[in-house]
Parts: C-alpha cells; sequence; structure tokens
C-alpha cells in the first residue's frame, strides 16, 4: 500500500494549498458571497477580495474568527 502523502500529485495539490485559497474555498463551499462574510466580520468586501488575491495577509485574529466560523482548523488559515 502506497502513502498518498508520498505521491507527486499530493504533493503537487499541497503546495498550491494556501491560506487565501482556503479562504475563498470555504466561503464558496458554505454559498457565502464576499459582503456576506465581511459583514459577519466587521470588515468590508474589498478586504475579503483582498486576503483571497494574497494583496493583504490573514491576521491571527481573523485565522481564528474564519476557523470558527468554517468549523475548521485555525492552521488552514496561517
Amino acid at each position: 500500500m502506497v502513502n498518498a502523502m508520498d505521491m507527486e500529485w499530493f504533493k503537487n495539490l499541497e503546495s498550491e494549498d494556501t491560506p487565501e485559497k482556503n479562504l475563498r474555498f470555504y466561503r464558496k463551499l458554505i454559498g457565502m458571497t464576499q459582503p456576506e462574510l465581511a459583514k459577519k466580520l466587521g470588515t468590508s468586501k474589498q478586504f475579503i477580495s483582498d486576503m483571497e488575491n494574497d494583496r493583504k495577509p490573514i491576521s491571527k485574529k481573523t485565522a481564528k474568527e474564519l476557523a470558527a466560523l468554517f468549523d475548521v482548523s485555525v492552521a488552514r488559515f496561517i
């Protein structure tokens, strides 16, 4: 049996796994728009867009809020 984590395709996927892409993925997964997420976080739609497009970093505080909102590990956004 082969460990999937040792496979080249898994390593390629993992290298593409970024906090920004995770934010967009989880937001879309639950059918939430950028303005809706911005309202929940008390920020602007532009700030959400900037985080998703790697123009603004996701702070530790925001990462914790996102993790709680999406019920995932905070590590997904750091």
